[in-house]
């Protein structure tokens, strides 16, 4: 490999990166340039120094958001899967329940938060549920594409071998869903992040929605944004944990 290509290498890897500093650094520019006031946006500047000083109360206040979302998308995920093998294998049920799945994946969660807090309270549990009720359908839809997609020849190869069910189950039917569940369970990531953070706004006074609110309300901008930052953040690394646990998994895909 020669030098010219090693270093287009390098950019091509690093341009996340690059891409990172030119946004925010043309942000500071243009904020200083504009002189746009400090209580419209905040500098990234302004934003890191917040974030410093006040990474207890963000920290404190994001554990609690994390577990909303981390305990909710665990739900949501096995609730999702169960519900496709059931319904995969049962005709009856899938013509039955499926228009209802698909009534819950075209309902805003958001507009469900206050009947469920009227249920259940304002605890932890009403945003539980909301994150679950997010993250469930479509992990559902995508582990049904995934079982509907297994080939007749994969099925007539094991028939052929005498296999049992059980063996047909994981050595066919399991490795070729994969993928799709995979694939549900990144787009269950997002659901579940922005779920928690709105019902979050709706339903609590704790975790790093109500902080935002907060401090936006009292022209604190600088926190609000470094709350902000940091659910990106983390909804960021929260699908490449996803991504990174599928290319162990499935390995033999990439």
């Amino acid at each position: 490999m020669c030098k010219t290509d090693r270093v287009k290498d390098f950019l091509i890897n690093c341009s996340p990166f690059l891409l990172f500093f030119l946004l925010f650094g043309g942000m500071e520019w243009a904020i200083r340039v504009f002189k746009v006031p400090a209580w419209l946006v905040a500098p990234p500047s302004a934003t890191f120094l917040a974030l410093l000083r006040h990474f207890p109360a963000i920290w404190s206040n994001l554990q609690i958001t994390l577990q909303e979302i981390v305990f909710g998308y665990l739900i949501g995920v096995f609730v999702g899967i169960l519900l496709a093998l059931v319904f995969t294998s049962n005709r009856f049920l899938d013509k039955a329940i499926s228009p209802y799945v698909v009534f819950l994946i075209v309902t805003p969660q958001m507009i469900m938060v206050p009947l469920l807090m009227l249920w259940m309270g304002f605890g932890i549990q009403v945003k539980l549920l909301a994150v679950a009720l997010s993250a469930f359908p479509i992990n559902m839809m995508s582990t049904m594409t995934g079982i509907r997609n297994v080939s007749l020849e994969r099925y007539e190869l094991m028939k052929s071998l005498h296999a049992s069910k059980l063996q047909t189950f994981f050595r066919v039917l399991i490795p070729s869903a994969l993928p799709n569940v995979f694939t549900g369970m990144r787009l269950g990531t997002i659901f579940a992040t922005t779920s928690a953070i709105g019902a979050e706004l709706i339903s609590g006074n704790t975790g790093v929605g109500p902080q935002i609110s907060y401090n936006t309300e009292f022209i604190m901008m600088d926190i609000a944004f470094a709350n902000v930052y940091v659910m990106i953040l983390v909804a960021v690394l929260f699908y490449c944990l996803i991504a990174v646990i599928e290319h162990f998994v499935i390995y033999w895909k990439y």
